[in-house]
């Protein structure tokens, strides 16, 4: 998980602090690591904030041939999840999941949503293809369209820039969205991998660059 954008790094900070005589700052424990617990502590959740309620139920997005393992799942909640209720494996894929090396992404995924979203029942919905070379979001919305029974809660993690996407395109997803907002859907995206991200245009000048579907 990457930091915000043009941040410095783990060790420009501690290079920086030490050059300053911080030593504060410099004996801080620097780390890149952020596991399930620092997650939940951070969000003051403690080992009884986890499902409960049979009707509790989530699910997570996989595209651009990204796929998660079952078996590193179980190996992910073995070493991170002894501090709270958990469960080892998705309920249900819907799609194709391959069977070669588990993607970095589609794995971060599935087992961050199952420790936050701790002891509740979660699918994975596989999406296979590519739409304009990138995520097939409008086949995986019409997807949920057509299912009668799906969970409540639906996290993506992944994005676009807007100007790589036709507004035709776009102005048909959000429809889709505002259809599952309809029937008590709630699809959360990431904002991206590098917050506010720009680009430089033809004049010269930086401008901001929206991602879709975040924006």
């Amino acid at each position: 998980v990457g930091g915000m954008h043009r941040f410095p790094t783990e060790r420009q900070a501690v290079s920086r602090a030490r050059a300053r005589k911080d030593t504060q700052l410099a004996r801080a424990s620097f780390h890149l690591g952020v596991t399930p617990a620092i997650l939940r502590q951070r969000y003051n959740m403690t080992g009884g904030d986890v499902g409960l309620l049979p009707n509790n139920s989530q699910a997570c997005a996989q595209f651009l041939e990204q796929y998660f393992h079952q078996a590193d799942l179980a190996e992910f909640m073995q070493i991170f999840g002894s501090g709270f209720a958990h469960r080892t494996q998705v309920d249900r894929v819907v799609g194709h999941q391959g069977h070669g090396k588990a993607g970095l992404e589609a794995s971060l995924d599935v087992e961050y949503i199952m420790s936050t979203g701790a002891n509740i029942s979660t699918w994975v919905f596989s999406n296979a293809g590519r739409h304009e070379s990138q995520e097939p979001f409008l086949a995986w919305l019409l997807l949920l369209s057509n299912m009668s029974a799906l969970p409540w809660v639906h996290s993506v993690s992944y994005g676009d820039d807007e100007d790589s996407l036709s507004s035709a395109y776009m102005e048909r997803v959000n429809t889709e969205f505002m259809k599952a907002a309809a029937r008590g859907l709630t699809v959360l995206f990431a904002s991206g991998d590098d917050g506010a991200g720009c680009r430089r245009v033809h004049s010269g000048n930086h401008t901001f660059r929206p991602s879709f579907p975040a924006s």
